[in-house]
């Protein structure tokens, strides 16, 4: 029978083991610590199977650490790593997206958990008691192997080896002789439904997860560990305004299959949300390993240097693929940032995506739709006229967006010291409607805006274009940062635009018209001005102040505030009246009992409960002498009235008392002394903590003196 336990054991631990090899996928490379460890619990248990629960338990135990150790270390790790892996190690899975970054205490997360389960499927299989409940570990590792390196997609193989495996265990009994166990099995009818229902159950977790619009279950949880991200724009226009230039980035092409040409427009982010005023990097950034995303098309293989120690954003042609070093990023991968802040001269491989230019646009192309909202409504009329909208409507989308970028290139005048240059909408409004005349951040909000009004899907991207290309390297530098406007494709490509000017105007501005002035021919007497009535106006041309839009925001996040603190505060206060209010209905049900021996007995209650909240212990052999002599130092000022209570309820206990009326009145007074004792002493936040104390209430602490 032993033999048939460990055969069990044994098959338990291959099927561990096609799991970790199944969870390299969530890093997206091999890693064999994680196809080893899984099977040291299995090994572990199987081995001393002879021996008794508390063995096997003990055994599996150490084999689960010892995995872990043995995962943690063979990728550079430390102790503090292997404590995280079963602490926050598994929150910090869940904060990076995918792949993981190989980090000691992520592989460390994985390989314990999958150790866990392996040391629990062993232990059910070595009980004898089970036959198929040890699969069931095995079915929760490859649901969270497959949810959590879900973007690979449904993978059979794991899933044929894994059945392989349950049907040989499924068909190894150990009840009965060898001729039973066949026989039992053939007249088995169910064994074949059985089979059939966990192989649907395994298909239908992988295709769960690998069919869903956004199976990363990691995509759900807020980040851990990134800070907030610096606006990108107001970065952008403050390299721009370094004078002299400064260089920042060394972009050199490697790889066999080099371009004849660099791309000339490297971005570092891409911003969707508006809110009228600005473009608000709202973005969540997580830790991410080498792969970032599908090559799409034309790529390029660069090492990108660092000349500055205070950019982290990694420049990129078009949509990242891949990159050799730790970085953090957002779901769309619209942003690229190093985990650490670079050294100057440190220099990172990337493969990305090259993005396309409104210039070399197919003929088959179509945009990403986007439901035209009441923030842009308003800009419709105007976009269609600027992209030459016919009668007929049948000019296409990406025609009304070319024409508008001509347009705006040939006719707006392109002035970075424009007046009211700034990207609040009643700026771009009048930038659009009458001056014409702005600067590169209006360009691109301007065209953004225009392009959703018309439907389009479009935002804001920053980064670096060069004027004159190499063929293997070139040099960003602080003249070159720029922001300009980008459009979806329905092919998930993101088509960059240029409406800006090629040439700055010289020209200075217009200035603004002066108002007119009626001179007179001749002195005109005085005129009496009118009389002021009593309901005086606000001139149209002086400013009014928004008292009331004001004070409704000031009202707006008062409330809020309000309503926050209230959900905050709101069961604290619960469990704080919850307490006082046990504790007076007790001490109000003890004074007014009916017979005054049992106030007498309530009274020494009440005050033994004020001494254990204070901090006495009183274990039940106590006398009430001992009690008495025990309060003592907590309540120093009533000690007479401390043992005076002790004695009358000794009295009312194991007598009859005279004048019991009297006595349960002094009685009651003698706890308020001690309440008071207890009280005086102590601070206002030492007092709360007495009054609030659950020692008096919990059973394992409470008074034995009951009423």
């Amino acid at each position: 029978m032993i033999g048939l336990v460990r055969i069990r054991i044994l098959l338990l631990g291959a099927a561990f083991v096609v799991l970790g090899a199944a969870a390299c996928g969530i890093f997206d490379s091999l890693e064999w610590a994680l196809v080893v460890t899984p099977a040291i619990p299995p090994l572990a248990v199987g081995a001393l199977a002879r021996r008794g629960a508390v063995v096997r338990t003990a055994s599996a135990v150490a084999a689960v650490l010892v995995a872990t150790s043995i995962a943690v270390v063979s990728v550079g790790g430390n102790v503090g790593d292997v404590g995280a892996a079963f602490g926050a190690g598994l929150q910090r899975v869940l904060s990076t997206e995918w792949p993981s970054p190989v980090r000691a205490d992520l592989i460390g997360t994985i390989a314990a958990d999958l150790a866990i389960l392996a040391a629990i499927a062993a232990l059910l299989a070595a009980a004898r008691r089970w036959h198929l409940l040890p699969l069931l570990p095995v079915l929760i590792a490859y649901a969270g192997v497959i949810a959590l390196s879900a973007p690979l997609g449904f993978r059979p193989v794991s899933l044929i080896v894994l059945s392989v495996i349950g049907i040989t265990f499924a068909l190894i009994r150990i009840d009965g002789s060898v001729r039973e166990r066949w026989l039992l099995l053939r007249g088995e009818r169910r064994l074949i439904g059985l089979i059939a229902l966990a192989g649907f159950i395994a298909v239908a977790i992988s295709s769960s997860v690998s069919f869903a619009s956004r199976s990363d279950p990691r995509q759900e949880e807020p980040a851990q560990e990134t800070a907030a991200l610096l606006d990108p724009i107001e970065a952008t226009i403050a390299l721009r305004a370094l004078d002299p230039p400064i260089d920042l980035h060394e972009v050199t092409q490697t790889g066999d299959g080099s371009r004849a040409e660099m791309p000339v427009r490297w971005r570092t982010a891409a911003l969707e949300e508006y809110d009228g005023r600005r473009w608000s990097p709202v973005l969540t950034l997580r830790p991410i390993g080498s792969t970032l995303g599908p090559v799409t098309g034309d790529t390029i293989d660069a090492s990108i240097t660092f000349l500055d120690d205070d950019l982290r954003l990694v420049p990129l042609a078009g949509s990242p693929v891949s990159v050799d070093v730790a970085v953090e990023t957002d779901r769309d991968r619209t942003v690229v940032r190093l985990v650490e802040r670079p050294t100057p001269g440190d220099a990172v491989g990337v493969v990305s995506n090259i993005a396309v230019d409104s210039s070399n646009l197919g003929a088959d192309v179509a945009v990403v739709p986007r439901p035209v909202d009441e923030t842009v409504a308003g800009l419709t009329g105007l976009a269609q006229s600027l992209g030459g909208t016919d009668a007929s409507g049948n000019t296409t989308l990406i025609d009304q967006l070319t024409t508008i970028e001509q347009t705006m290139r040939d006719d707006f005048v392109l002035d970075s010291d424009a007046q009211a240059g700034g990207m609040q909408r009643a700026l771009i409004d009048r930038f659009l409607r009458d001056t014409q005349r702005g600067n590169t951040e209006q360009f691109a909000t301007a065209f953004v805006l225009l392009a959703r009004s018309l439907g389009a899907d479009a935002r804001v991207a920053t980064g670096f274009v060069v004027d004159e290309p190499s063929a293997d390297s070139l040099m960003l530098t602080s003249s070159d940062a720029v922001v300009w406007p980008e459009v979806a494709l329905l092919d998930g490509r993101w088509i960059a635009f240029d409406p800006v000017p090629a040439e700055e105007s010289t020209d200075p501005a217009p200035p603004e018209p002066e108002p007119e002035v009626q001179t007179p021919a001749a002195p005109q007497p005085p005129i009496e001005p009118p009389p002021e009535s009593e309901d005086t106006s606000t001139d149209d041309d002086e400013p009014v102040p928004e008292v009331d839009d004001a004070l409704s925001t000031a009202t707006l996040w008062a409330t809020r505030t309000v309503v926050a603190a209230a959900i905050v505060l709101l069961p604290l206060a619960v469990a704080t009246g919850l307490v006082l209010g046990v504790k007076f209905w007790r001490r109000r049900r003890r004074r007014r009992l009916p017979e005054p021996a049992a106030r007498i007995q309530g009274a020494w209650a009440s005050a033994t409960d004020a001494l254990v909240d204070a901090g006495l212990a009183i274990p039940a052999s106590y006398t009430d002498d001992e009690i008495a002599r025990r309060g003592d130092p907590i309540a120093p000022a009533a000690q007479r009235e401390l043992h005076r209570l002790a004695v009358l309820n000794g009295a009312a206990t194991y007598g009859a008392p005279s004048r019991p009326d009297l006595l349960a009145q002094d009685a009651l007074q003698c706890l308020d002394a001690i309440d008071t004792a207890i009280a005086e002493p102590k601070s206002r936040w030492q007092r709360a903590r007495w009054r609030l104390s659950l020692r008096s209430l919990r059973r394992s602490t409470r008074s034995p003196v009951t009423v």
